[in-house]
């Protein structure tokens, strides 16, 4: 038994304890800090050690309650620390929450040694608005609990409730007139108000050690969580719900009583401003991944409303928008890479005039952000940028714009839980990266070509600026699937060029073609550069040099050229080569005829392995296509034997395809791609086509993405699964199994942002399920 208690004996103690603990400033948490939002579990791990915990205070006068790196509960490795070495203080942490009529707290607690104890408090504020201390607990040094009805102490638990020297977990139900507390699992009792007026909400918590003398309570925090969905009962009208905030040059998003989803008050954006948007920011606990869900009427849509998460990325210190999702005036869905808007979801997803619950989840690896509405999985959307989200720490909702004004959105039963686990959606099993290649303040970018030998997997990679002048090819290899990789500079076969395309022709020889082609004489003729391999690729020919020749005039397809002293041909080589039973070769190519005003699709012919080709047909051309015209074409056998191209027409804009059912000499008019009615926008696309005669689509921008045509002719697209965020869209796909195969990607080329210092080549697996 303390001292302290054995001097005064056990009523006078409690007398002196209980007026000590109400003169104490155990008061409302201030609402002007960041409050911790329902469902959020505070595990510590990504805050500093040895602060106060990010929006918790230190109240005047007391010893501070830190963050550890001593102790953490289920494997964690951080905890919040109460550690009593005062003999004036106590030691106390006080927490906001978002003001609600009932709250859940649940946490887990480590008392190391409690001559005295500890307190857990809930916070909040009496019907006529005086802030105090409404539900107040009381840990003994036995292990038993007491509670405080503003005047007394009563027990609650008996001793040994609490386990010193062990976690405990501790659930506390607190309401309107009463709180049930939980310890380990199980219901030990009621505790009643601290007082006896009427409670008007609950607005934080606070932990601390039971007293001044004799020190020694030392008590570890973890997993801390509230569960109750801020409804916004108990704010005031037309002002920013407390602890929100407007960020400068904004309008306000405010408290309604117009119309709520549950209750009588929502938040309102009323976009009535033709210069500037109506913003609210909300923090969260700084946390990795999050499960935001909130219910919102849209009223009108003159242009949107958006739904973003701030947090931080690697490598930069400010806080910064790092998921940014949009509900379009059609009630579609859009995301947002930096760069271009995405749209994911046909119109109408989002019902205008009516409450849609809504669902924004990030797992713990901050990778991508999965949208729900109504129930069901509508979206998945990238981070903005090339760098790695390190932790998420506020969520933004917004009207879409600024002129025209006419959004009017309401929000209400708003909550952020932590989802340590997302699904991936849909039976596509996408595999972590593997790093292939990396160098620090240099580039390694685009991965444009792959091949399985049989007994390896090859791929080649630009290790230049992605401009027409530049240089300089890397090749690694992988004898395990791609669980591992080595650079093989020595095996290059053109290390000098722009890149190089490899193809494994049915003898088994690999055949490398250049990517660029320089002009002849006349503009009729190109040169094409090759190598052979008849080992595998340990070995290459000679270059060879010969041909690709055109009916009409070419236009050089740069003004610059990446080999001084040549002109640029007018067309560039890209993907593999598709190869008859006698040896026929088909090559995609696009760039210019002379008069062109927009990209030639081509595919080129060759009778004699690839040294020479002649001009096939021209695949789609179009003067009036919006975007570059068609290009980037990858054409591949399908399950019919037709032949299928699939091409770019630009930067986020919709790929077509086209079909020859006569070996290439003539195709049907492009139609655009499209998966569940939406339009497939992408670059770079490689077809692969499984041996049970499924053909899968890899493209990119925004992201890597993988769709599957289940009749291998590519007559309909499955809706797409996302491979990779974060990456510059330029990648390849080569099959390894039955129902696996690698693909390639990168982290950013030089042009995208917030690219990382260290350039990266990365392989993933992919598993598609049987038939």
């Amino acid at each position: 038994m303390p001292r302290f208690f054995r001097r005064f004996g056990r009523s006078a103690f409690m007398s002196v304890l209980a007026a000590a603990l109400v003169a104490a400033p155990l008061s409302a948490a201030p609402t002007a800090l960041a409050a911790e939002p329902p469902g959020v579990t505070r595990a510590y791990e990504v805050e500093p050690v040895g602060g106060v915990p990010s929006g918790c205070t230190t109240p005047a006068g007391k010893g501070a309650a830190v963050v550890s790196s001593e102790r953490g509960a289920n494997a964690s490795a951080r905890s919040l620390l109460v550690n009593d070495t005062s003999t004036t203080s106590h030691t106390v942490i006080t927490c906001p929450l978002d003001p609600a009529a009932g709250t859940s707290l649940s946490f887990a607690a480590f008392p190391v040694s409690v001559p005295n104890g500890f307190l857990m408090s809930l916070l909040g504020r009496w019907q006529g608005g005086a802030s105090g201390v409404i539900y107040h607990l009381n840990v003994q040094s036995n292990g038993a609990i007491q509670w405080y009805d503003g005047t007394r102490w009563s027990p609650l638990a008996p001793a040994g409730t609490v386990h010193v020297g062990a976690w405990n977990t501790f659930r506390i139900d607190g309401g309107a007139l009463a709180a049930q507390v939980s310890v380990n699992g199980t219901a030990v009792g009621t505790a009643k108000r601290a007082g006896t007026a009427a409670v008007l909400d609950l607005t934080g918590y606070q932990f601390a050690s039971n007293g001044t003398a004799p020190t020694g309570d030392k008590v570890f925090f973890d997993d801390v969580r509230t569960t109750a969905g801020r409804g916004y009962e108990t704010e005031a009208a037309d002002a920013v719900p407390t602890g929100c905030s407007t960020p400068a040059g904004k309008a306000a998003g405010v408290v309604s009583t117009l119309r709520a989803n549950t209750g009588s008050r929502s938040l309102r954006l009323n976009d009535r401003a033709t210069d500037k948007q109506t913003v609210i920011t909300c923090p969260v606990v700084p946390q990795r991944g999050i499960d935001l869900k909130l219910a919102v009427y849209p009223v009108a849509l003159a242009q949107g409303f958006q739904i973003s998460l701030l947090g931080h990325m690697e490598g930069f210190a400010d806080r910064r928008l790092v998921f940014h999702i949009a509900v379009g005036a059609d009630g579609s869905l859009r995301w947002y890479d930096g760069n271009f808007w995405t749209t994911v979801s046909p119109p109408g997803v989002v019902r205008i005039g009516a409450w849609n619950q809504l669902a924004v989840r990030v797992a713990a690896d901050e990778e991508e952000a999965q949208v729900s509405v109504n129930g069901v999985r509508q979206l998945a959307g990238g981070p903005i940028g090339m760098r790695r989200v390190t932790d998420l720490t506020a969520f933004e909702v917004s009207s879409n714009g600024t002129a025209p004004t006419g959004d009017e959105v309401f929000v209400d039963d708003v909550s952020a839980l932590p989802a340590p686990d997302v699904p991936a959606p849909g039976a596509v099993e996408v595999g972590p990266a593997v790093t292939v290649d990396s160098v620090t303040n240099d580039l390694l970018q685009m991965p444009h070509s792959a091949v399985n030998t049989g007994a390896e997997a090859i791929v080649t990679y630009g290790a230049h600026p992605d401009v027409t002048a530049s240089n300089g090819t890397r090749i690694a290899t992988s004898s395990d699937q791609g669980a591992s990789w080595r650079p093989q500079p020595s095996r290059n076969p053109m290390p000098n060029e722009q890149s190089y395309m490899l193809s494994k022709l049915r003898n088994g020889d690999l055949l490398a073609i250049s990517y660029h082609t320089f002009m002849r004489t006349g503009n009729r003729s190109a040169d094409v550069e090759s190598t052979v391999s008849h080992d595998g690729g340990q070995t290459w020919s000679a270059i060879r040099v010969g041909a690709m020749t055109t009916p009409v005039n070419m236009k050089p397809i740069s003004s610059t050229t990446s080999r001084p002293g040549r002109t640029m041909g007018g067309f560039v080589l890209i993907h593999s080569v598709v190869e008859d039973p006698d040896g026929t070769l088909y090559q995609s190519g696009y760039g210019y005829y002379d008069g062109d005003a927009r990209y030639r699709q081509l595919l080129l012919r060759s009778t004699d392995g690839g040294l020479n080709w002649t001009t096939q047909s021209t695949i789609a051309y179009s003067a009036t296509v919006n975007g570059e015209g068609f290009c980037e074409a990858a054409v591949a056998r399908t399950a019919d034997g037709s032949l299928l191209a699939v091409m770019r027409t630009g930067s986020y804009l919709q790929m077509y395809q086209v079909r020859s059912t006569d070996n290439g000499k003539t195709w049907t008019a492009p139609a655009p791609l499209k998966a569940n009615g939406v339009a497939m926008a992408g670059v770079y696309p490689s077809l692969v086509l499984l041996p049970d005669n499924r053909l899968l689509l890899y493209y990119g921008r925004p992201g890597q993405s993988l769709a599957i045509s289940e009749d291998g002719n590519g007559t309909s697209w499955s809706p797409p699964t996302y491979v990779d965020y974060r990456n510059s869209a330029n990648g390849s796909l080569i099959q390894t199994g039955p129902t696996t195969l690698l693909a390639f990607g990168d982290r950013g080329a030089n042009w995208s942002l917030n690219k990382p210092t260290t350039s990266t080549i990365w392989s993933r697996t992919i598993t598609v399920p049987p038939r």
